[in-house]
């Protein structure tokens, strides 16, 4: 009998320590790196980013971006300044670009977001974009990575780190047929 109440009293003793082990670590780790966190790729964020991807692939034109700010910003490469303001100019993009390409793909797909210790949530996207221009007729793959900023569950900053060339290259098709 003394030897279980000795077990039951150690067990006891080593897991509180345990746990205010944990806690003490777990406070520590906050206070000292800030841009640590979690990440996962089960939340609403990452649910609602997989949504827009397929609205964008499908060119679904009822696409509302319920999940983006009102005053939400938009930054290619080459730029440090938002290249666009405002949930409809991001609109506007949106379906203008769509309409670029056939048979438009993101390969290899890999969205997750991350919750900071910081306070701050960003959704990061990986993927290989592959597409037929509509006015090029060249087929195109573009390795993607963007970053996107949520301020009160909303897009507030989208940040996009690939080589535009391609996409530019389409524009410039684009021009030249509708000047034909």
């Amino acid at each position: 009998m003394k030897k279980l109440m000795m077990m039951v009293v150690v067990a006891a003793a080593l897991f509180a320590c345990g746990q205010q082990k944990t806690e003490a670590v777990k406070t520590d780790a906050a206070e000292t790196d800030s841009l640590g966190g979690t990440m996962t790729t089960l939340d609403e964020k990452t649910k609602s980013i997989h949504a827009q991807i397929k609205a964008y692939q499908t060119k679904d034109s009822t696409f509302k971006g319920d999940e983006l700010a009102e005053n939400i910003q938009v930054y290619y490469p080459s730029d440090t300044t938002a290249d666009l303001v405002g949930k409809k100019a991001y609109l506007a993009d949106f379906f203008s670009n769509q309409n670029l390409w056939e048979n438009s793909n993101f390969g290899s797909l890999r969205v997750t977001t991350l919750t900071l210790n910081n306070g701050e949530v960003w959704t990061n996207i990986w993927a290989i974009f592959t597409a037929k221009g509509k006015y090029s007729g060249k087929d195109i793959l573009i390795p993607v990575h963007e970053a996107i900023l949520w301020v009160n569950d909303k897009e507030a900053k989208e940040i996009h780190f690939y080589d535009t060339k391609l996409i530019m290259d389409e524009l410039a098709a684009k021009a030249a047929a509708e000047k034909k």
